[in-house]
């Protein structure tokens, strides 16, 4: 609608067929008091203006069969921080990365879904997320600009399925990812080398190689002191893509390369003219599994 002020009509509380409610575009204006929407499951919020943070808390709390949240915050949202306070939510996806610096002031998410099982985000301009505990989350996918990440983390401990992107140099590891299976990790192999200790079952993994500006810092390699338990007896599928075949990257892959016992293929991306060096070099490692096909493109 164009940002015009928009107020659901009073059908629509006493409608409890309507499970689907998709709001775009649009200034809501504020809910009437001993309403509710008693049949809406989908809740999409995309670039909404609202009377005050507040709002946003009122439109939630009178969904109380709410299972699908969706959050795009734009420009032109004049929300604050939006407290995400639902326990029957079972699927979040926020996208707060539209526009090309952060707004002035405290702002961002404050999340308690205790029911959640899909959880995404992308927030580059936040500088306020918290999050509550999500002891059913199965599948979750966050790319953040984070002060701290360790507080988010852990709240992302049961998940099986994680795709992880902290836009930050170092990222501290004290979480145990007991039941994760699946990692895609854009990240320096400083940083992704320590969570193997943390994730006992891995079963596959996928690296995304980011490079840094600061000099070499980040982008160290210091081998574990003990091979972890995901790579003993759980890797099987290993990839890593933009490899660049840096001396810090050639021993992590090595390393990898060594000690997966369990692993069935390892696929290095590069776009490097000299990928047939870097093949013949990774292919002379002797690997810890007779029956890993080694791919490179």
């Amino acid at each position: 609608m164009l940002y015009k002020s928009f107020e659901l009509p009073e059908s629509l509380y006493l409608y409890p067929q309507l499970e689907t409610l998709i709001l775009e575009k649009l200034s809501f204006v504020d809910i009437p008091s001993k309403v509710y929407l008693i049949g809406v499951k989908k809740l999409h919020l995309l670039s909404v203006r609202f009377s005050s943070d507040e709002s946003v808390t009122k439109l939630l709390s009178i969904c109380p069969l709410l299972e699908d949240l969706a959050v795009i915050r734009s420009l032109y949202t004049n929300v604050m921080i939006f407290n995400i306070d639902v326990p029957t939510l079972k699927s979040l996806s926020i996208d707060n990365s539209s526009g090309k610096s952060r707004p002035e002031g405290v702002h961002g998410f404050v999340i308690n879904a205790p029911s959640l099982t899909c959880f995404s985000i992308t927030d580059t301009f936040s500088n306020y997320l918290r999050f509550g505990n999500m002891p059913e989350l199965v599948k979750a996918s966050v790319n953040i600009v984070c002060d701290q990440p360790e507080d988010i983390l852990g709240s992302l401990a049961s998940t099986r399925y994680l795709s992880l992107r902290f836009q930050s140099l170092y990222l501290p590891l004290a979480t145990s990812f007991l039941f994760l299976d699946h990692l895609e990790l854009y990240s320096f192999p400083s940083q992704w080398c320590h969570l193997l200790k943390d994730a006992p079952i891995l079963r596959v993994l996928k690296l995304y190689q980011k490079h840094s500006q600061y000099n070499d810092v980040a982008d160290s390699w210091n081998q574990p002191s003990y091979v972890p338990e995901c790579l003993l007896s759980h890797l099987e599928v290993f990839e890593w893509r933009q490899y660049n075949d840096t001396d810090q990257e050639r021993e992590a892959a090595k390393y990898i390369l060594a000690n997966a016992s369990c692993l069935k293929k390892a696929s290095f991306y590069s776009k490097s003219a000299k990928k047939h060096d870097m093949l013949k070099e990774l292919e002379s490692v002797a690997r810890g599994s007779n029956t890993c096909m080694l791919v490179f493109e």
